[in-house]
């Protein structure tokens, strides 16, 4: 081929790879459908409206592996295409990636038949390979091979009939000279580059953001390739890890250490040494529980100087009308999605996602959900963003016993039902007010179970919009107080602003309704890295239940402690549950017990005194130093790392112990 117009032809080659490629995704998701509508009997007939919504939004979802792979075999033809040899493996390898995907898809499909389920459950045998590639295809196998024959066929076909047209065009056609055809193929040229590009890092999170499906259905949506490297990445995560990543001690060491155990027992079981009891001496029914988390609320926000500004004037009102306030509160885990898996599930954080390991770890009896079900609440989850913001976490929410989940779409629809006040939603979901809003109302409508419900804010972006009232008072107030604005910047302080008066009302709107409610307000993880030890670490832990007396037994702990807390409060006397944390808060007087005034948040342990991350021991809340406390602080973290140990081993092995 001419030198005059190879890198034309290549550049057109690309398109048709791509175009195939999509082909291939299209058809794998059709039959991945076809298949549920036609063998999956809990689902009804699927109107042709879901069909065009499945395979539209579908496309969105292949665009990032369709991009990438025609970036990869674009960049390659700049080197490679000149020469005959080089066209031979730029066609092989388009070859290899269609019969690849084509594999990948319909083992997936057939794994559906298998386990009812994607690339994401029941793959923890010692040998993945044979779970994916090998058993979806052992039964009806002729038939399965002969589709996957005939499927490679015909896109081999249909890109190989693409290639030759591109040939036939370029070698004939005399006006393919470069003098003469690049200037106008230039735009071209950077047209197609960018839009692979786009294609490749662009559209992320935005496939099912209107979309309702069932449960069933939603697993057509990911791409079968982009599922199973979530998979693989879970199954190294897993199988590469080991009791030994977290300590150095043996399971049986790590268990009568960490329980004061005194004899050697040839078993022990997690279970029961994790059991806890409740204390309550109080008749009072709560009947409905608000655990709150919001996104950016951070500490700093509720410190003398920084309260000038009144970020959190009306949850400061709260605690000064008897609400309980931590004074050191440690983050379990580090991010957003890490922070809720630790909350939802009991477990402290192990560097693992639990939520892409959903089926593995059903029902943990450390978990939250599970635990207000023994009570006998109803279970709700609500979360102001996309259902697909974090992978799976719809999934897991619902192994971990909660009864219902709702997100953006039925929010922002609730709020255009009712005729709220606009803006609906943002880039990250529904704006707050209507999230809150959204539970008011199902709560309102003659609801009349004991409900808890989990309520997680919508992430925080700066292209959400601010009344402008708030935003014009936070500019006023930074002008004259410059120091403050090093804190956070206009945008945050608003939104903070605005989020504690939309709190507020909703409390205020659920108390009033409902005065045997209780709340909690928390956040994820601590969002600003600040000077202060206590402010590097510390997340606000707020308990707000104005039919209850509460009295203090610590106020120092971790997101671990909070439902035992909150089971100390709402649960009958005597009533067992399994929880590595222990209750802060109790409906009885009780005697000061140094031993209780302790946590274990994310690499860091604290007592009322002191933080210690490890490395270094800062004090805090003028605490003082003594003489044994590099010994003290060096037994929490031992005890931090033994509780991480066996959270790991629950989640790898189950609760016993051998």
């Amino acid at each position: 081929m001419k030198n005059a117009f190879w890198f034309r032809a290549s550049l057109w080659k690309c398109v048709v790879f791509a175009l195939t490629i999509y082909g291939v995704f299209f058809a794998l998701r059709l039959g991945f459908v076809a298949y549920i509508e036609v063998f999956d009997h809990d689902i009804t007939h699927i109107p042709f409206s879901t069909y065009f919504q499945i395979l539209s939004y579908g496309l969105l979802y292949d665009s990032n592996i369709v991009g990438i792979l025609t970036l990869i075999m674009f960049i390659l033809g700049l080197f490679l295409y000149q020469s005959s040899m080089g066209r031979k493996i730029l066609h092989i390898l388009a070859l290899l990636c269609i019969i690849i995907s084509l594999y990948v898809g319909l083992s997936q499909i057939w794994f559906y038949h298998l386990y009812h389920d994607s690339f994401n459950a029941n793959l923890f045998r010692d040998d993945i390979q044979f779970s994916i590639f090998i058993a979806p295809w052992e039964e009806y196998t002729h038939w399965k091979l002969f589709i996957f024959l005939i499927s490679c066929l015909v896109f081999l076909g249909i890109m190989r009939i693409g290639f030759k047209i591109i040939d036939f065009v370029y070698q004939t056609n005399p006006y393919t000279h470069l003098s003469y055809q690049v200037p106008k193929y230039s735009p071209l040229l950077i047209l197609v580059v960018c839009f692979v590009i786009w294609e490749a890092f662009a559209l992320r999170n935005v496939a099912t953001k209107h979309l309702q499906l069932h449960s069933n259905l939603q697993k057509t949506l990911p791409n079968a390739i982009h599922s199973l490297s979530k998979t693989y990445k879970l199954y190294k995560q897993i199988n590469h890890s080991s009791f030994s990543d977290y300590i150095d001690q043996s399971p049986t060491e790590v268990v009568k250490d960490f329980f004061e155990l005194q004899e050697d027992l040839p078993h022990y079981d997690l279970q029961k040494l994790l059991q806890k009891s409740t204390n309550n001496a109080c008749n009072t029914q709560i009947n409905h529980i608000f655990y709150i988390i919001v996104d950016e609320l951070n500490d700093w926000c509720f410190e003398k100087g920084i309260d000038e500004i009144g970020v959190c004037s009306e949850l400061n009102a709260l605690v000064s009308q008897g609400a309980f306030k931590a004074n050191i509160f440690l983050e379990n885990a580090s991010s957003d999605i890490a922070s809720l898996e630790t909350q939802i599930s009991g477990l402290f954080d192990i560097g693992i996602d639990l939520r892409l390991a959903s089926k593995q770890i059903e029902n943990l009896k450390t978990s939250l959900a599970m635990n207000f079900k023994a009570l006998g609440y109803t279970t709700n989850f609500f979360f102001g963003g996309n259902r697909d913001h974090w992978d799976k976490l719809d999934e897991f929410v619902h192994s971990q016993g909660f009864d219902k989940s709702f997100y953006d779409t039925q929010i922002t629809q609730n709020a255009k039902t009712r005729s709220y006040k606009p803006p609906y939603e943002h880039t990250m979901g529904a704006y707050n007010q209507h999230l809150v809003n959204f539970v008011r109302d199902r709560l309102f409508v003659g609801y009349q179970q004991k409900s808890f419900n989990v309520i997680v804010t919508t992430p925080y972006t700066k292209d959400q919009e601010i009344e402008s009232n708030y935003t014009q008072y936070i500019q006023e107030f930074v002008q004259t107080h410059p120091k403050i604005a090093k804190q956070g910047d206009i945008h945050l302080l608003s939104y903070l602003y605005q989020q504690d008066k939309i709190l507020a009302k909703f409390i205020a709107d659920i108390s009033e309704r409902f005065p045997n409610a209780l709340f909690v307000i928390t956040s994820t993880h601590n969002t600003a890295k600040l000077s202060t030890p206590k402010n590097k670490y510390n997340v606000p832990f707020i308990l707000y239940a104005p039919s209850l007396k509460l009295i203090m037994l610590s106020n120092v702990g971790s997101h671990v402690d909070i439902m035992p807390t909150i089971l100390e409060l709402v649960a009958p006397n005597k009533h067992e549950y399994v929880s590595f944390g222990r209750p802060l808060l109790s409906n009885k007087n009780s005697p000061y017990q140094e031993n209780l005034y302790k946590a274990f948040g994310d690499k860091v342990v604290a007592n009322e005194r002191f933080i210690y991350d490890g490395a270094h021991i800062e004090y805090v809340s003028q605490g003082l130093e003594r003489t044994k406390d590099k010994e003290l602080a060096s037994s929490l973290y031992q005890h931090l790392q033994q509780a991480r140990a066996l959270s790991w081993w629950i989640f790898k092995n189950g609760y016993k112990i051998e």
